[in-house]
């Protein structure tokens, strides 16, 4: 009988070892992904207030065309063309190519910079044609992160004439990276959001939303991949 207590006593200590330990590594996993979000959105916000002329319009709470805050921003947008939508971006854009520029200088990856207005999406995009997926979990500066950085796929080149262009981001779950993009599936939010800018080194870049298709990121990308990109 003493053995058949001491050993229930032995095994309830071992299995209060087993979940103390659960919670401490638990805990350090969850302070980790704390730290690392945090730090990643730091490094976002810190090269997105390089924009000078941009940081100053929102601090004005007025839009290129002098209609104060997002709503006339987004009203703006719905009146527009696509044509004029491009012309009053490229305008906007070319005070952003000097930032641009030494961007790359501290990261040669840069290919470009990817927004779209009224949303969380604008970042930098990185390109490593030899080495596949380099940015799916690293930041800007290289470092290990799981938001990772948004990067064009290997196949593509950007700067030969093209008729397509994949960019790879992650659809977190605090709404950052690309996750609005899942908003498309909705005719309001498509409404509301028409365009995407996406800018290289040298040429700024206006692409209206033609259509929106929800894949499987675990599934065979072959396919479409192929379609996408055929030569």
């Amino acid at each position: 009988m003493e053995k058949k207590k001491l050993n229930r006593v032995v095994l309830l200590r071992a299995m209060l070892v087993v979940c103390v330990a659960v919670f401490l590594v638990s805990g350090f996993m969850l302070i980790r992904d704390y730290i690392q979000t945090s730090r990643q959105q730091e490094t976002f916000d810190q090269l997105s207030s390089r924009f000078a002329l941009e940081a100053k319009e929102a601090a004005a709470g007025q839009d290129p065309e002098g209609q104060n805050g997002e709503e006339g921003q987004q009203e703006q947008k719905q009146r527009m063309s696509p044509q004029e939508w491009s012309r009053q971006w490229e305008r906007l854009a070319q005070e952003r190519f000097e930032v641009y520029r030494s961007m790359k200088a501290e990261n040669p990856d840069m290919v470009g910079w990817i927004r779209i207005q009224g949303t969380a999406i604008d970042y930098p995009v990185m390109q490593t044609p030899d080495r596949v997926d380099f940015y799916l979990h690293r930041d800007f500066y290289k470092n290990k992160s799981s938001y990772g950085t948004p990067y064009m796929s290997e196949v593509c080149r950007y700067e030969e004439p093209r008729t397509s262009l994949m960019i790879n981001g992650h659809h977190m779950r605090n709404g950052s990276m690309f996750a609005a993009l899942q908003n498309y599936t909705e005719q309001e939010y498509f409404t509301e959001h028409p365009y995407v800018q996406f800018d290289t080194m040298e040429e700024a870049g206006s692409y209206e939303v033609a259509a929106v298709i929800k894949l499987s990121a675990s599934g065979d990308q072959t396919i479409w991949q192929q379609l996408l990109f055929v030569k």
